[in-house]
């Protein structure tokens, strides 16, 4: 059959699934012999690998033929023996041993004698080796052919007619051999007769059958026989000659050697009982007669066994590396042994070393199985060297060994442990985030995968706060890192647990205990407390100058939130007026009067205290108080104003006392100035007057839309009207002459920054790591609400790798980027085992929009190897925002008081609402709406722009207060919202007056009436023409005289100021003014209210105006002198 012709199906007739034969390594083993046939592990067919000629594979028997097979399957181990019998073809002629055959006939030969001839060989069997022989045509011949005891045919040449030398000497034939194949083949040999003359006695053996036993081993040249054959005649017809027969075989004539004169037999090859146990041989012994007769006997020679083979091992399956956990009585080799000796000889034992956890089985004959007997452990173990001995039972005996390795593949069966049951980690409080704080590693025996550690923290919530967002740990080195900055006065310890997590299938954990403890730094100041400061760290104090000794005058307490030894508070003067005056006990902060005061004494007193606690290095606070000695407790208002006075104006007796003597002494001037003026002015071109009630002063350009007209002054809002939006100055009430008034601009901002029955063999391929991680997408694009729960699930970023096990297993991490100085770490956490990608805060559209970063999957393999992909994070807006009222400004609560003249006309701007969203752009547009108002029909607002406008002009019966609520609605869904409730109030006139002296800020208007606006204008008016008119009359009735100009008279002017009177304040701390002057600073005059002394002169200084008096004050001293 030709290489590859299928000659069987052995899953077919060994009833094995076909499926099973690769994972269970089945192999085809031929015993003793050229692998001439292969099985197909796929489809189970036994197919020729060789042309296989059965001539060549079966020289000793010349019937049967077979080829014997072992087929073996591991997972469980089962052998097969299977023995495949060659069928012969007529593929070899018939071909005699001699082309010529010379045959001797004595012509003494009488009829029917027979002569045997040369037999032909055919290699083929059956009906295709030699059937039949023919000869050519022969009077005196004829052959009939024979079957030997082997089943040979072989012809005899049949004398059928008397010979005659005289007629014919030589006799030539042609013996013609056929064999029995389709088509025939047959072979030729040439028979030559020769006709002799007459010898009639043949030679004779003694013995015609020999029985010989021979060692095997014999050296060469033992003799095995001596044959003696004899012949009767005489002469040469005597001589004997010995041979063999032409039915001995080639094999036995090269294994022993016939003396042909003497008939001896010595061993002329080597004998080996493996190989020819029996010999026949058939000698003949030949004459010398002319006519030469023959005689024949058979020797038979049979080997016996020596013990010269040594015992074979074969190792028909050994399975290596098994599993440490390999379960007991497992298979894990198929030893089988052999011996080519017989008897005892052949008789093995096999055996292994002790103290194995292994033990032999026999399973069939010479097959050993050998099977775990103990449990298997990698880490006290890794390999064993197991040498089989086989020895046979022979004297002496003869032994051989086969030694072999099994490795134990690493279980995971040890879970990983941490060098500390308990970690104690002191962290100072104002760490940099991302510090290292410590590094927490475990240890694993196992090998490989198993042997890889991955760290995580587990999580547990403190306040909501997951410790995910406050701790991150490397998962492949246990490197433990801080994500924020720790404050001891808000957190001053955690408790928490790391775990160690290998990565075998199943994975084993083992978690440990991790106790954080902030410690304090001296990184918070003292706070001051008290005395409480309103505005800055001025803090005014009134104390009457009658206070004792020891009296109590303020206490500062300041407070340290550091730990105990930091917030020790001790407090110190930094400075202080008079040192004589106060003490302060450094441990409580109180400040008393060491004596009383004097006259000497300053009016006001100022203290700096400092408050200094016990940290290294030290940190402080300080208080500036600014102390007021009093010598009553009347208290005055000041000047009508939009918002509550926080400080008493008139605070002094003798204030008052100066203020009411200027008044008389600036009316008496005044009426002089005029009366003056009457009879010396000349009539002189009319000068500019002053701006006049509701002129524009100033006209800013468009930049003072975005500012805010900012006065220290509370007289300021008396005067003007701010009209920011439109950038202009309104005049509110007529301008004194020469008056300068200072406005800061502050530009307004917006407030926004931008800031995963049979056993089986198994052919394994071990895979190497050659092929990435790969990703399903190569850029991922991740939508996230703004305000996320911390540690919400984002993505699940999973990449895949075809390879296997260890070069399978993959490990995600971000790669490292900062933002801000913030790491991405610090933002997001990824799980290293599947990629799920987790937020660790709550993200705010209006700070953070979008982030870009790279995530990195890599394998386990060595190297390993690894792809990233770019995560791009967009932070989805949401209506979390509400408008925010920016304009008008509302400095207590949500209600802005403002004033407009009630003769404002129609579509005047009384007010502009301006709201801001800091939301995304379709959540932040802000729409406006009234949501009261006291009369609709005479106020509109624009729903786009804010702004508040009059639908027509004031009447008499509208009422002097309007309150309007405005909200400020964004677009967002559902919409936010921000109100601001305007009060506004209308006014007839600028005047202002003093209300009663009382303990209180006044938080309505002091004049309420119009008529008593009225009543004091027209009353004004009135005393100033009478005074006028009297002092003129006086004037023209009075004739000139040439003494002295006579004192001035009770209540007369004495002194006529200009315009910037009214933006002073006549004092004088001598109280004796008072009772000569009345200074009327509204007027600019100062009337006399006594007769004053001749040749008296009297300093009057003249101090701005503003909401009180200050060191820094200008002053415009003049002189009064009477003469």
């Amino acid at each position: 059959m030709k290489a590859g012709s299928v000659v069987a199906n052995l899953a077919t007739d060994l009833s094995l699934d076909v499926k099973t034969l690769s994972e269970r390594k089945m192999r085809l083993d031929v015993i003793a012999n050229k692998k001439y046939l292969d099985v197909n592990k796929e489809t189970g067919e036994l197919y020729v690998v060789e042309k296989i000629d059965r001539e060549h594979l079966c020289t000793k028997t010349l019937t049967l033929c077979y080829l014997k097979m072992e087929v073996i399957l591991e997972n469980p181990v089962r052998i097969f023996n299977i023995e495949v019998e060659m069928l012969d073809m007529n593929d070899n002629a018939p071909q005699f041993r001699r082309d010529v055959i010379h045959l001797d006939i004595s012509e003494a030969t009488p009829k029917g004698e027979r002569f045997s001839l040369s037999n032909a060989v055919d290699p083929d069997v059956g009906t295709n080796s030699v059937k039949t022989y023919h000869l050519s045509e022969s009077e005196h011949f004829t052959i009939e052919v024979q079957t030997g005891r082997d089943g040979s045919k072989f012809a005899e040449l049949i004398l059928t007619k008397t010979l005659d030398r005289e007629q014919q000497a030589v006799h030539n034939l042609i013996l013609t051999a056929v064999d029995g194949g389709t088509p025939a083949r047959s072979g030729t040999a040439s028979v030559i007769v020769r006709v002799l003359d007459t010898n009639d006695n043949a030679p004779a053996f003694d013995k015609v059958n020999h029985n010989i036993k021979i060692r095997e081993n014999s050296p060469i040249g033992s003799l095995v026989i001596h044959l003696n054959a004899t012949d009767l005649d005489d002469g040469s017809n005597s001589d004997v000659t010995y041979a063999y027969s032409l039915y001995t075989s080639e094999k036995t004539q090269e294994t022993f050697n016939l003396n042909p004169s003497t008939g001896e037999i010595t061993v002329k090859g080597m004998l080996n009982y493996e190989d020819f146990k029996m010999y026949d041989i058939e000698i003949i012994a030949t004459d010398k007669g002319a006519s030469s007769l023959s005689g024949q006997c058979t020797i038979k020679i049979v080997v016996e066994d020596m013990n010269d083979n040594h015992p074979e091992i074969s190792i028909r399956s050994f399975q290596s590396p098994v599993n440490e956990n390999i379960e007991l009585d497992t298979v894990i080799a198929v030893v089988s042994v052999s011996d080519k000796d017989s008897g005892d000889n052949g008789v093995v034992d096999l055996h292994i070393p002790d103290n194995m956890p292994f033990k032999l089985r026999e399973s069939s004959d010479n097959y050993y199985e050998l099977v775990v007997s103990e449990p298997l452990d990698r880490e006290k173990v890794p390999e064993y060297d197991i040498t089989f001995t086989v020895t046979d039972r022979g004297s002496p005996p003869l032994s051989d060994n086969e030694t072999m390795t099994l490795e134990l593949l690493d279980v995971n069966d040890n879970v990983p442990q941490f060098a500390q049951s308990f970690y104690t980690i002191r962290v100072l409080e104002n760490n940099a985030p991302g510090a290292l704080l410590s590094s927490l590693t475990a240890f694993d025996p196992d090998l490989h995968e198993n042997q890889y550690l991955v760290y995580f923290i587990l999580e547990k919530e403190i306040a909501n706060t997951s410790m995910s967002m406050l701790f991150s740990i490397n998962p492949e080195n246990g490197n433990l890192y801080a994500l924020k900055t720790f404050d001891y006065e808000i957190e001053k310890e955690f408790l928490f647990h790391i775990e160690a997590r290998d990565s075998g299938s199943p994975p084993l954990s083992s978690n440990v205990t991790v106790h954080i403890i902030i410690v304090d730094q001296n990184d918070n100041a003292p706070v001051i407390v008290s005395p409480w400061r309103a505005h800055g760290s001025v803090v005014d104090e009134k104390i009457p100058r009658s206070t004792d000794k020891g009296s109590l005058v303020a206490k500062v307490i300041a407070l340290d939130t550091d730990s105990v030894h930091n917030s020790r508070i001790t407090y110190q003067f930094l400075q202080v007026t008079d040192a004589t005056l106060f003490s302060l006990d450094q441990y409580n902060g109180e400040i008393r009067t060491m004596r009383m005061f004097s006259y000497r004494d300053p009016r006001h007193q100022r203290m700096v205290v400092i408050a200094k606690d016990n940290g290294e290095p030290a940190l402080s606070a300080t208080v500036t108080i600014k102390l007021s000695t009093i010598e009553t407790a009347v208290k005055a208002y000041s000047d009508m104003t939009e918002v509550p006075l926080e400080y008493d104006i008139f605070s002094d007796l003798n204030l008052y006392l100066v203020i009411g003597l200027g008044s008389v002494s600036f009316l008496l001037l005044i009426t002089i100035l005029v009366t003056i003026v009457l009879k010396c002015q000349k009539p002189k071109p009319s000068k500019a007057a002053p701006p006049c009630r509701n002129s524009v002063i100033s006209e800013r350009n468009s930049t003072i839309a975005d500012s805010t007209l900012v006065s220290n002054d509370a007289y300021w809002y008396s005067m003007f009207l701010a009209e920011t939006r439109k950038g202009k100055l309104v005049v509110r009430q007529p301008v004194p002459k020469g008056s300068r008034y200072i406005v800061s601009s502050l530009p307004r901002g917006t407030g926004l920054t931008d800031t995963s029955d049979s056993a089986a063999s198994t052919l394994q391929l071990l895979d190497v790591n050659d092929n990435v991680p790969q990703f399903a997408q190569s850029f991922y694009t991740i939508r996230v609400l703004e305000n996320n729960a911390p540690g919400a699930l984002l993505s699940s970023l999973t990449a895949f790798d075809p390879d296997l096990h260890e070069n399978q297993y993959l490990v995600y991490f971000i790669l490292e980027k900062e933002i801000a100085n913030t790491s991405m770490s610090m933002l997001f956490s990824i799980n290293p085992e599947n990629g799920n990608l987790y937020a660790l805060k709550t993200f705010d559209y209006e700070i953070e929009k979008e982030f870009l970063f790279h995530i990195e999957a890599r394998d386990s393999g060595s190297p390993p190897l690894s792809s990233n992909v770019t995560v791009h994070i967009i932070i989805v807006d949401q209506n979390d925002n509400a408008p925010v009222i920016v304009s008008p400004w509302r400095a207590h609560g949500s209600v802005v008081e403002e004033k407009i003249p009630r003769s404002t006309d129609k579509g005047s701007l009384v007010a502009k609402v301006i709201a801001l969203d800091t939301d995304s752009v379709h959540n932040s547009r802000i729409t406006y709406q009234f949501l009261q108002v006291t009369d609709a029909t005479l106020f509109s607002l624009d729903q786009y722009n804010g702004e508040i406008r009059t639908m027509r002009m004031f009447s008499y019966r509208d009422p002097r207060h309007q309150r309007m609520v405005v909200i400020a609605k964004d677009n967002g869904e559902p919409a936010l919202s921000a109100t601001v409730t305007i009060k506004l109030s209308t006014i007839e006139t600028a005047v202002k007056a003093y209300s009663d002296m009382t303990e209180v800020p006044l938080e309505y208007d002091i004049f309420s009436d119009l008529n008593l606006y009225l009543v004091i204008g027209l009353g004004s008016v009135s005393f100033l023409l009478l005074i006028t008119i009297l002092v003129t009359i006086v004037l023209k009735c009075q004739k000139p005289k040439p003494s002295k100009a006579a004192p001035p008279c009770r209540n007369s002017v004495i002194s006529e100021r200009n315009s910037t009177i009214a933006d002073s304040t006549l004092v004088s701390n001598d109280a004796y003014w008072y009772s000569m002057f009345l200074a009327e600073t509204r007027k600019g005059k100062l009337v006399v209210r006594q007769p004053v002394p001749k040749g008296s002169r009297y300093i009057v200084s003249s101090l701005p105006r503003g909401t009180g008096l200050t060191d820094t004050s200008d002053s415009a001293a003049s002189t009064l002198q009477l003469k």
